[in-house]
């Protein structure tokens, strides 16, 4: 502790030094005091004053005169260049596609929407994270370190991860996907916004779920897509409205096995429907299938990609759920002509995740651990799922939940006339991370509601969150 300390006094010692001389206080040319009478006078050791000195001579700031004493510098500006006013930062302006990306909305987190925040929608349980196993794979990995885990990504992903993925989708969703056609991406999101890019033209219509991920949205609002927001019901997408709507679209993002928020899953009628509009149209479908693993409802439904025969959808998912948001590891599966073209537009902006947290991952599924891993956390979420519905039951007959039958969250509807705003205002200020179910809209809301995570929020505190939300509609609403 000393030691540091010492370098505390002498780092005053030098700003202190360093400040007086740039703002003239110490003049060009002026002799510092001898390095016993300024330690004397300040009240530290002589060895402070003498290295704080030393690193002013050695950084330009003084001359030290054999026999003489130390000087200031004689070729240093007179004064301390005056800093550039804030406004005149802040003017600067932005391209007008600058302007329009900076306006898009990501997401309706609020300042307490974190991973620990009860009712966190699509938030996975941080304290489920399997951080022992993980431990033990990158002790492995690190042992065994090859090459490659130290060098440049490779841009399509490693090739033992691509490998891993497409075995786990075999066993988990019955789609058979070729290695050669995975690219791994930092989530969802990267892999939306890439395929965005790659496949539209400004001005082009995109098909978008209404209600729908906002995020997904705002990826291809980025790349100038004309939005087109096509109704989702109970059943997902409605796919005879969007051939009303824009028979001619360039592309659809859509969600079949869990449309955001209403949890909506496409039946085999409107999925072959979607996939003869792609083919007819010559249209591309990108298939968000993030949180897939949990179903609550009926059995799990196979992805679409899984049906398709034309090569025009690109199927999206992430290890964000299943694991951890902060792993920032997803991956496509694309058509093999568009797979290159892909890869050289993604490596434009970002060469691909650490290849040590891609091998990680690799090693975790090979050793058989993801699989029981989906299995505890879909059980606790059961349970957790289970225990939010019974409290707002009993504790908030104001909110009627609409119990999706898949995913992470849930929309709770408001009364007519309800101030939704105000109450998602009065829930957040009690620490409840719930979002506006307008903001899912492209366009006016149905109803005013609520989306309500349950991953957050262990079964201990399911009535607590109850309580609280019903204070938050009493006092906002």
């Amino acid at each position: 502790m000393p030691v540091l300390a010492d370098q505390s006094r002498q780092h005053a010692v030098f700003e202190r030094l360093r400040t007086g001389i740039l703002s003239g206080a110490l003049p060009a040319g002026s002799r510092l005091p001898p390095s016993r009478h300024l330690a004397d006078e300040i009240g530290v050791a002589r060895q402070t004053v003498v290295l704080a000195y030393e690193r002013l001579a050695a950084e330009g700031y003084v001359r030290a005169r054999i026999g003489s004493g130390t000087f200031v510098a004689t070729d240093l500006p007179d004064a301390v260049p005056d800093a550039a006013p804030a406004a005149r930062v802040a003017a600067v302006p932005l391209s007008r596609r600058g302007a329009m990306i900076a306006s898009v909305p990501l997401s309706t987190a609020g300042p307490v929407a974190d991973n620990s925040a009860l009712l966190a929608p699509g938030v996975p349980a941080s304290e489920l994270f399997p951080a022992a196993a993980w431990a033990r794979c990158t002790t492995r990995v690190l042992r065994n370190l090859a090459p490659e885990a130290s060098a440049y990504p490779n841009m399509q992903g490693l090739p033992v991860l691509r490998a891993a993925v497409a075995a786990h989708l075999a066993a988990t969703r019955g789609l058979i996907a070729d290695p050669a056609q995975i690219v791994i991406t930092a989530g969802t999101q990267q892999a939306l916004r890439v395929a965005a890019e790659l496949l539209l033209d400004p001005g082009d219509p995109a098909w978008v779920e209404n209600p729908g991920y906002i995020a997904g949205r705002g990826a291809l609002s980025a790349a100038g897509a004309t939005l087109v927001p096509v109704p989702s019901d109970a059943e997902g997408l409605d796919v005879a409205a969007g051939i009303r709507l824009a028979p001619g679209a360039r592309l659809a993002l859509v969600a079949p096995s869990h449309a955001t928020p209403l949890g909506g899953a496409l039946p085999i009628g409107r999925r072959l429907a979607l996939l003869d509009w792609a083919a007819r149209a010559g249209a591309w479908i990108l298939e968000d299938d993030c949180d897939s693993e949990f179903r609550w409802e009926g059995k799990p439904l196979p992805p679409l990609a899984s049906l398709d025969r034309g090569g025009r959808v690109i199927y999206c998912g992430t290890f964000s759920k299943t694991l951890a948001p902060a792993l920032r590891l997803g991956f496509a599966v694309l058509p093999a002509p568009l797979t290159a073209a892909f890869v050289r537009a993604r490596g434009l902006g970002d060469r691909g995740p650490g290849t040590l947290q891609q091998a990680v991952l690799a090693d975790f599924i090979a050793e058989g651990l993801l699989g029981p891993h989906i299995r505890r956390m879909r059980t606790e979420y059961a349970k957790r799922r289970a225990a939010l519905l019974a409290g707002l039951a009993r504790h908030c007959p104001q909110a009627v939940a609409l119990a999706a039958p898949g995913g992470l969250h849930l929309v709770v509807r408001l009364g007519d006339g309800v101030d939704e705003a105000g109450v998602v205002l009065a829930a957040r200020s009690r620490g409840l991370a719930v979002s506006p179910f307008s903001a899912y809209f492209n366009g006016a809301a149905r109803h005013p509601g609520l989306v309500l995570g349950f991953a957050t929020t262990p079964v201990a505190m399911a009535a607590e969150a109850a309580r609280r939300l019903a204070a938050a509609i009493r006092a906002g609403g």
